[in-house]
């Protein structure tokens, strides 16, 4: 910036004063030119490191956020929602790359450029310095105090943000649910006056960027001005204040090509000032999942010896308390025979499904301890329970690939095991039927498939590789009699040949009849089932 406002002083000064000729200013033209060239090549390395290390800050971050989430466990769903905790790993992600890529990188230019140019005009002419230095803070004021309103506007749009794309998944995965009872009129309702909220919100962050930029706009535009009227009537002679009379054409010129260069960087980032509202904005969502505790800790010694067979539970003084509400469990007890099939019954919310995430291992009890045959459940990794433990909930997962892909999950398995679990599962049916047998390509959510299909696909899934205990959470919700009938009949005949102790929550009154031993959970204490 210096040089190329010095050259174009200096050339002009030349030209018009001295005439000069073409001939004579060769030089300093090829010069002017090789500095445009250094400027942009220098302001597109900039752009270019600033979008690397922005786009390795997300990545690192996002990678970070997952590992949170694995180590929360599926209980975290339950409580944040998965609409809501996509906006984080998102929306809210992302929300971050124009203040690592074009706010934190500006505020160093606005240090720096300004700096030089001050020292530059004040070395020039210090009353022209003295003009600049004066009139900088008005733009970081106006800036600071336009910025406090802008994250305030931000966060309120970015937690619309969450509520509405929560709500959108949400009804997304019910759709099948609300059709059957006729609610789609009233929830699209609902979700355009989420998306309008969020409209509205969204025009409040837009009217504060633009009245920020009009505000600070004016103040540049009346400072260069004054400073223009200075140096104008300071070459004409007509006012002898400070150092105008060493006023030159070079100086003068010099002085205000740099004047718009100087207020330049401070409007870029008050500009980007909004960047930083809303990334502050994202923050807050972002740095609560950070500090989401782990379910459990991850033991450091992995346990020596694991369960290879249909293994007893023991649940012995467990206490649990979840946050923001009093102890689920306190002094706990329970004893499953190795290869029994357990129902556990109880009304919605008495924590059932808080029982198998504790005997699966996916969250740790405040108290008592927890056995799998003789191992204790907290001396078990990660790894070590995904081998110990089958896991079958309400929804299973399932993401676009084939028939195949969703059984194996990424496990590596002879074609002998596959078709094993799948017939098992009573899922040659299916597979003769369609052309593509297990190849057969499947949508999200299992796209495709009806809720019998989807859930002997999960079933087979489980029965890849047989494990000790098998925990089922409202396997066949949704079900038809009929096809319910006949899941349990398959899993029956695969425990026959694979022997595994399981425990399932169910409501149901065909588990119940299917199941060795029903008990029933209920403020907290578990009773035989009448």
């Amino acid at each position: 910036m210096l040089g190329q406002a010095a050259l174009l002083a200096w050339i002009v000064a030349a030209a018009i004063l001295d005439a000069a000729t073409l001939e004579t200013l060769w030089w300093p033209l090829l010069g002017l030119l090789a500095v445009f060239a250094i400027r942009a090549l220098a302001g597109g390395l900039r752009g270019a490191l600033s979008a690397h290390a922005s786009g390795a800050v997300r990545q690192a971050l996002r990678g970070e956020l997952f590992s949170r989430m694995v180590d929360a466990g599926p209980l975290l769903k339950g409580r944040r929602g998965t609409g809501a905790l996509t906006s984080v790993l998102v929306e809210q992600v992302e929300a971050l790359d124009l203040y690592y890529s074009r706010f934190l990188p500006q505020t160093a230019i606005a240090t720096l450029v300004p700096a030089a140019i001050l020292v530059a005009v004040a070395s020039t002419n210090w009353l022209a310095g003295a003009l600049l230095l004066l009139s900088a803070p008005l733009i970081p004021m106006f800036m600071i105090l336009i910025g406090w309103g802008a994250e305030q506007v931000s966060r309120e749009q970015q937690q619309a943000l969450a509520r509405l794309s929560g709500l959108f998944f949400d009804r997304l995965q019910g759709m099948d649910t609300l059709r059957r009872f006729g609610a789609e009129r009233r929830e699209s309702a609902r979700i355009a006056a989420f998306a309008e909220d969020f409209r509205g919100r969204t025009m409040q962050v837009l009217r504060v960027a633009f009245l920020s930029s009009a505000v600070l706009e004016f103040f540049s535009a009346v400072a260069i001005a004054t400073l223009a009227i200075y140096i104008g009537f300071g070459l004409l002679g007509f006012i002898q204040l400070g150092s105008a009379d060493t006023l030159t054409l070079f100086s003068g010129l010099f002085i205000l090509l740099l004047a718009p260069e100087f207020y330049n960087p401070l409007r870029t980032l008050a500009q980007h000032w909004h960047d930083r509202a809303g990334a502050l904005a994202a923050a807050g969502g972002i740095r609560e999942l950070l500090d989401t505790p782990p379910a459990r800790p991850e033991p450091t010694t992995p346990a020596a010896q694991l369960p290879q067979q249909a293994c007893a539970v023991a649940v012995r003084g467990v206490r649990l308390s979840l946050p923001g509400r009093k102890a689920l469990f306190d002094g706990l007890e329970l004893q499953v025979a190795a290869g029994e099939k357990l129902v556990v019954a109880g009304p919605s919310g008495s924590g059932k499904s808080t029982l198998l995430a504790l005997v699966g291992g996916f969250i740790q009890p405040d108290d008592g301890e927890i056995l799998l045959g003789l191992t204790p459940v907290g001396t078990l990794t990660r790894a070590q329970l995904s081998r110990v433990r089958g896991y079958l909930g309400q929804q299973p997962f399932f993401f676009p690939g084939s028939i195949r892909d969703n059984i194996l999950l990424g496990e590596d398995a002879n074609q002998a095991a596959l078709r094993r679990a799948t017939a098992l599962a009573g899922l040659d049916p299916l597979l003769h039927a369609l052309p593509g047998g297990l190849d057969t390509p499947l949508g999200p959510d299992g796209l495709g498939l009806s809720g019998g299909q989807a859930r002997r696909v999960a079933l087979a899934r489980a029965l890849l590789r047989p494990r000790p205990l098998l925990l089922l959470d409202e396997p066949t919700s949704s079900l038809d009699g009929a096809t319910e009938q006949q899941f349990w009949a398959d899993l029956d005949r695969a425990l026959a040949l694979q022997p595994m102790t399981v425990i399932c929550a169910s409501h149901s009154a065909q588990a119940h009849g299917w199941a060795d031993r029903v008990l029933r959970l209920d403020a907290g204490l578990l009773r035989a089932a009448p």
